[in-house]
């Protein structure tokens, strides 16, 4: 089962109409769409967005844009009832997850940032010869990489600022043996990595090849701490990310993050496993 994809889950999640409005159209849009026979999945598709998003709406995970809510009551048998808690909600109670929507915004205010990368160096210590060679690799056209290097390198600075935020990463050992195929890139990259760890907000620590099997096999995800807000979890794959301050996600990805520092080498000896990796490069 993936961790991430709540829409795999085998059983829907007990609504609370009462916590807020916004729950409250969730339970009507629940309401509504099985009694109209529909599953999220379809009714996702008919609109051309996912049952997954769908499922969020109606634990009030996310909230719909107004034309979406339009979309969702006219789908569901044009009651105006979904229209109407939409606008309701909207103007009585501010969505408390405006804050998380941009990746980008949550990053910038958070006082606390972790996050494991299995498969890559994670994104604010990634130099711009790493960054260049990944896009290459992908084959993204030119002026996109560009832009995408330009945007890497400025949220780097974020570790950067007179009140930086703590950056806990956790680094799997395969993207170092992956880097040290690109002898090239290996040197800045790892250069660049053991300049950023003499830094007292960047801890780094490596899980080694050889614990096997670990606690977060599901991929790569990053955990922030806002001050005033709490914490949300955001988690990716190839095609798009998700954010989610759903206390239970954000809870286990914690319980997992836990579980794997166990694994991990202390930054001490991940630094001189990196030391290690750049007199190789000589």
């Amino acid at each position: 089962m993936d961790l991430w994809d709540r829409s795999t889950m085998p059983a829907p999640k007990e609504l609370d109409p009462e916590a807020s409005l916004w729950h409250l159209f969730g339970a009507y849009l629940r309401f509504l769409r099985t009694a109209n026979g529909e599953t999220q999945s379809r009714l996702g598709n008919r609109l051309h967005s996912t049952g997954s998003f769908v499922g969020q709406i109606e634990t009030g995970e996310r909230t719909p844009s107004p034309e979406f809510a339009a979309q969702l009551d006219a789908a569901t048998g044009a009651t105006k009832l979904l229209i109407a808690t939409a606008s309701h909600a909207r103007k009585l109670t501010p969505d408390p997850k405006e804050w998380f929507e941009s990746f980008a915004e949550t990053e910038r205010a958070a006082t606390r940032i972790r996050t494991f990368q299995p498969q890559v160096i994670p994104g604010l210590l990634q130099c711009e010869e790493y960054i260049r060679e990944l896009l290459k690799r992908a084959r993204v056209p030119a002026a996109r990489a560009e832009m995408w290097v330009e945007r890497r390198l400025a949220r780097r600075r974020l570790l950067l600022a007179s009140e930086p935020p703590e950056y806990w990463a956790i680094v799997d050992e395969a993207a170092l043996l992956r880097l040290m195929r690109n002898p090239e890139v290996a040197k800045p990259q790892l250069l660049l990595m053991l300049d950023m760890i003499e830094r007292e907000n960047v801890v780094l620590e490596m899980v080694p090849i050889d614990v096997g099997l670990h606690p977060c096999m599901d991929g790569a995800f990053v955990l922030f701490t806002v001050p005033g807000k709490g914490e949300c979890t955001y988690a990716e794959d190839m095609s798009e990310g998700r954010m989610t301050t759903n206390a239970q996600t954000v809870a286990e990805v914690q319980r997992r993050y836990d579980l794997l520092r166990s694994d991990t080498l202390a930054p001490a000896r991940t630094e001189r496993h990196l030391r290690d990796l750049l007199e190789g490069t000589e």
